[in-house]
């Protein structure tokens, strides 16, 4: 491979990265000034420039293993040719492994998800419209028909809006009896539970926030120790993009909307236990006051939790019992909205304030159609109820005959 990528934190907190060229190490010229001028101007995430980066360097080692300069081609017009774009297709189609910070590296015999390839083709199609003007713009070079023609060729692959019907969606949330399994695993000093006993509590904590609380992992890795309010037993989610306390490199991000959480007693006493008896034993010399932090023996003891480590986790309860094998974190912010839809059916409230509750918990805007992707399982057991009792009703009429 001939390209990179190295991420890199500002001191004012500022998250960003660039593409390299990896025999120089140095900065290669189009990739990057791309990056600065159509996505980190345009205040874009930290993730979203490492995934942008991560498609051009994709692109840039395709034309160096094909030997298409492309600079050239762009200034005499010739750009890529049917059969070349095939190639680059195919080539956009295959997964690729990201190697610790630095590298890509192709994993044969593995294709990529459709909406991954789709915004692949989009990263390359935008990129190359750009970089043609770029070039033409420089040179006074005048050949919008031509570009067009160029740029339509690579987006007629891109795949087609298929909007999944309720009959096409699977059920992403935990079972009754999946949830019963992980908790038994997470039980303080219990024989199954797979993790060390000084993170045993911070574990468990872990998983009933997630749980109870519905959040995504960049929200429970951004929480910290003030967003708790114990006298009201509420839990305060804050956007925190590019926090200069924050020196994780993949910094993780509160993606949904701000808000307060009304807790249980139960939830918020055992968020102040852990406070006070565990995580201040590894924070006494930390400059932060991030809730969930490492608490191994290493150099980043004390230190906000990483994404890595929390994925670490997941795997190993995911190891630990073959009922939680298809475990992530996510599948317990579809159990909270499935629970959350079980309880809200006997309210009194009237159908839009229910929307809109749930909508306010789980931070999106007022609008939001997300409600019909996390409310899959409720509706579809909901629909089952309605025709086995128009099944019934029929069944007597015929059986009067």
């Amino acid at each position: 491979m001939s390209y990179q990528i190295k991420k890199f934190v500002m001191s004012n907190g500022e998250r960003g990265c660039l593409v390299l060229d990896k025999e120089t190490q140095l900065p290669v010229y189009y990739q990057n000034l791309y990056l600065t001028t159509n996505v980190r101007n345009r205040s874009a995430t930290a993730s979203t420039m490492e995934i942008v980066a991560t498609n051009l360097l994709i692109l840039s080692n395709f034309l160096k293993s094909r030997k298409i300069n492309i600079i050239d081609r762009i200034e005499i017009k010739e750009f890529l040719s049917v059969a070349e774009v095939d190639d680059l297709i195919r080539y956009a189609r295959q997964r690729f492994d990201k190697q610790k910070i630095t590298n890509v590296r192709l994993i044969k015999g593995y294709q990529i998800a459709r909406r991954t390839f789709g915004y692949r083709i989009y990263v390359f199609s935008n990129y190359l419209n750009w970089l043609c003007g770029l070039i033409h713009s420089i040179n006074g070079i005048h050949a919008k028909y031509e570009v067009e023609s160029f740029i339509e060729s690579i987006k007629a692959h891109l795949p087609r809006n298929k909007s999944l019907s309720m009959n096409d969606r699977k059920d992403k949330s935990l079972s009754k009896e999946e949830i019963k399994k992980l908790f038994e695993l997470l039980e303080i000093e219990g024989s199954q539970n797979p993790f060390q006993k000084d993170v045993q509590v911070r574990n468990r904590l872990i998983f009933t926030l997630l749980l109870n609380c519905g959040l995504r992992a960049g929200e429970l890795l951004n929480l910290k120790v003030n967003d708790l309010n114990p006298r009201d037993y509420t839990l305060s989610i804050f956007r925190r993009h590019d926090c200069i306390e924050d020196r994780r490199l993949n910094q993780p991000l509160v993606k949904t909307g701000e808000r307060e959480i009304p807790l249980s007693d139960e939830l918020a006493l055992e968020i102040l236990d852990y406070i006070n008896n565990y995580r201040n034993k590894y924070t006494k010399k930390k400059k932060h006051d991030f809730l969930f932090v490492t608490h191994s023996s290493c150099k980043t003891v004390g230190e906000p939790l990483s994404v890595s480590a929390y994925e670490k986790i997941i795997s190993t309860i995911k190891k630990s019992s073959p009922e939680l094998k298809n475990l992530s974190g996510h599948k317990l912010r579809h159990s909270w909205n499935y629970f959350y839809s079980c309880e809200i059916d006997d309210s009194n409230l009237d159908i839009s304030r229910k929307s809109g509750l749930r909508c306010y918990l789980m931070g999106w805007s007022k609008d939001s159609k997300m409600s019909e992707n996390y409310n899959f399982k409720h509706i579809s057991m909901k629909e089952k109820e309605v025709i086995e009792r128009v099944y019934d009703s029929l069944r007597k009429i015929t059986k009067e005959v």
